[in-house]
């Protein structure tokens, strides 16, 4: 039997814009149409998808089914997830999502290798997070990344998050082991 008091947010409660101009960086809706270059530029990238909650992507095939995932639960407001851009160039180079649950908002991301360390990471994400933490009813924005990934703590840390500690044991990483791996925790409330 389900607590009454417990219920995710829907999309009528909780929005997220459908594009933002951060300057260098331009995120706007995940499409089925980029799905071709969510495979080609990052997700069949073994060292980009290493610390990854997925498998490396073995074909567009596998790609096509995320990106139409994604386009459903923007659609019932579960997951936002976002291509990220440059400005000028229409092909994504990696994504970033916010997921509601409740009071809280979580985040993942990734991105082409050729990409890394220009700030893309954290000026998405920052916006991101200011933009769950404006939102009526939500308290927490958060992410996690493996304790063997120290760039992608980098990223939350430069996003404005504060590291809350380890989460042993918390999230399986396939690409490295079928085990559950220790996690560092970072969030932002208000």
């Amino acid at each position: 039997m389900s607590n009454p008091l417990h219920r995710s947010r829907r999309a009528t409660e909780i929005r997220f814009p459908e594009t933002l101009d951060l300057g260098a960086t331009v995120l706007r809706q995940l499409r089925l149409g980029d799905a071709e270059a969510v495979f080609r530029r990052y997700a069949a990238d073994p060292e980009v998808t290493r610390w990854l909650t997925f498998r490396t992507l073995r074909d567009v095939e596998e790609a096509r089914g995320f990106c139409t995932l994604m386009e459903k639960e923007w659609e019932a407001g579960l997951t936002y997830t976002y291509a990220l851009l440059e400005p000028g160039d229409p092909t994504p180079f990696g994504t970033v999502s916010a997921r509601v649950d409740e009071f809280h908002v979580s985040f993942g991301y990734a991105m082409a290798r050729d990409r890394w360390g220009r700030g893309h990471g954290s000026r998405a994400l920052s916006a991101l997070v200011e933009a769950a933490l404006a939102q009526d009813g939500i308290f927490r924005a958060w992410a996690f990344c493996d304790a063997e990934n120290p760039a992608s703590a980098r990223v939350m840390e430069k996003a404005g998050m504060t590291y809350e500690g380890r989460l042993r044991r918390w999230h399986v990483a396939p690409n490295v082991s079928p085990e559950p791996r220790d996690c560092l925790a970072y969030a932002k409330v208000r």
